[in-house]
């Protein structure tokens, strides 16, 4: 059993980081978009706050299995 909360909380936590590693991309690829593109700013937006809610959940299985 402990080796399989090991292996679990190792794909939490490459998942979580591989979240960390591409929000910044988007923040790039926000800050590169033109003022009158509306429809992609809020494209991206809901982009990095889906991605940052769904690496926030990762984030806690990794933590909750790391104690465990």
């Amino acid at each position: 059993m402990y080796l399989w909360i090991k292996a679990f909380h190792i794909v939490f936590v490459a998942s979580w980081f591989a979240g960390l590693f591409y929000l910044p991309r988007i923040f790039v690829n926000l800050a590169m978009v033109e003022p009158a593109s509306h429809a992609e700013r809020e494209r991206l937006l809901l982009m990095a706050r889906k991605l940052q809610r769904f690496s926030s959940i990762l984030m806690l299985g990794a933590l909750a299995l790391g104690l465990a």
